[in-house]
């Protein structure tokens, strides 16, 4: 299989990953969250957007040095998830505000326990970005990406219908709408320059297949938090070995 024939087939499979269709998305479209539903969705997802950018930057560490694609794309990534450079464009002091507009401030978000599926998706994470193969850890990555750009299909369109919050406050997830897909874009460049025969694509395959499952396990768990019952939706297998 070629590269591009490779990378084409691993991002359909990404992008159609029941986790993208996930109860929490659909329930967050079509049903308008209490204050206090909102601000246990909101308490957890900001304890994995900070934390997973501190992932990201062990996972360009990690690179070996001769992969300077691959390092390219991800200090591309990186960098907008500093805000390009501005402290107050970084993707989660955005998130901190539409937090404080929500009613959660920076001492309500510090107090903040991850669930257990928070925890082991962010400890999953840590450790195919920082010890497994670095051609695993890029897999895992590009799975982050493409399955992220889902989310802000559901979150923006939900609060932007419930009326309670003003543009300024929604800027994170409006920017995400387009960020996901330039970071998405990026990580198919560091994968199509970077992995170059059979075993190579196997294990980005492994890296994203783990990488989308537990993903999906982790909104498993933010349904169960929020509205305090299981999804309804047929149970996947919830634990890919890598």
């Amino acid at each position: 299989m070629t590269t591009s024939g490779f990378l084409d087939s691993l991002v359909q499979e990404l992008t159609s990953h029941p986790v993208n269709t996930n109860p929490f998305f659909l329930a967050f479209r079509e049903q308008r969250l209490t204050r206090g539903q909102l601000q246990e969705w909101l308490a957890q997802y900001h304890y994995f957007c900070k934390h997973f950018v501190k992932a990201l930057e062990g996972l360009l560490y990690r690179t070996p040095v001769d992969e300077l694609e691959m390092r390219v794309e991800l200090a591309k990534t990186l960098h907008s998830e500093l805000g390009n450079g501005r402290s107050d464009r970084a993707h989660i002091r955005l998130l901190e505000r539409f937090a404080g507009a929500a009613g959660l401030h920076s001492m309500d978000l510090a107090r903040t326990v991850p669930l257990p599926e928070v925890a082991d998706y962010l400890e999953l994470l840590s450790r195919l970005f920082v010890e497994a193969d670095y051609l695993i850890a890029l897999g895992a990555e590009l799975a982050v990406e493409v399955t992220a750009a889902a989310e802000f299909q559901y979150f923006y369109p939900g609060l932007l219908r419930s009326g309670e919050f003003s543009a300024h406050d929604l800027v994170f997830f409006e920017l995400h709408l387009e960020a996901e897909e330039d970071h998405g874009a990026w990580l198919a460049d560091a994968v199509r320059k970077t992995a170059r025969s059979q075993a190579d694509f196997d294990q980005v395959t492994r890296g994203a297949r783990a990488t989308a499952d537990a993903w999906e396990v982790f909104w498993k768990g933010i349904y169960r938090h929020v509205f305090h019952t299981a999804p309804c939706h047929s149970e996947r297998n919830e634990e890919s070995q890598v």
